[in-house]
């Protein structure tokens, strides 16, 4: 059993933290709106299906996971400007076919000129792939760290009353706000920011 919630001294609207972040998520199934499909000379009519997960303002306060990072956009990109560049590499390939009037430097130099663009491009490619490398190594840690943080959140208990968060075993004169129970959590972890 837990203790009463040091803000109000009740324990009536005292629920445990993974209780109310699991029972703050409904799923839900139904069918949307009905659609007009043309087909030809007619047209049909069909209904969507439509499913998903509702969750409360306080269940997704009391959020014990770091925020999910999406790292598609990076390596699209980079593939994006790798392409761009071996266009690019194309000019200075074009440059000596046909070499300019004034000898080999000014063919150097025309070269060099040419081949800048194809630089600058490689350039935000390593650019890219290093801030890819990195985000990958940040959720390594950050999946490492889950199992610490999960415990510590596994300890809390929400006053629905007072809408702050204690811990039963610590005996505390105050509640937590979810935002700083987050914080604590992620500091377990070890992803806070």
């Amino acid at each position: 059993m837990t203790e009463v919630c040091p803000g109000c001294g009740q324990l009536d609207q005292v629920q445990h933290v993974p209780a109310v972040y699991h029972g703050g998520h409904s799923f839900y199934r139904g069918q949307g709106p009905v659609s007009a499909i043309p087909a030809g000379d007619s047209v049909g009519y069909a209904r969507a299906q439509v499913s998903g997960v509702a969750v409360s303002a306080v269940a997704r306060s009391l959020d014990p996971f770091p925020p999910p990072r999406r790292g598609g956009g990076l390596l699209a990109a980079v593939f994006a400007l790798a392409l761009v560049g071996g266009c690019f590499l194309a000019l200075p390939l074009s440059a000596a076919d046909d070499p300019p009037p004034g000898g080999g430097a000014a063919e150097a130099l025309g070269i060099a000129l040419f081949s800048l663009p194809s630089l600058c491009v490689f350039v935000a490619v390593g650019t890219l792939l290093w801030l890819y490398v990195r985000r990958v190594r940040a959720h390594r840690r950050q999946r490492r760290g889950v199992p610490a943080a999960t415990q510590l959140w596994e300890q809390g208990w929400f006053c629905h009353r007072c809408g702050g968060v204690y811990f039963a075993d610590v005996r505390s004169e105050r509640l937590l706000t979810p935002a700083h129970f987050r914080q604590l959590v992620a500091r377990a972890g070890g992803y806070e920011r």
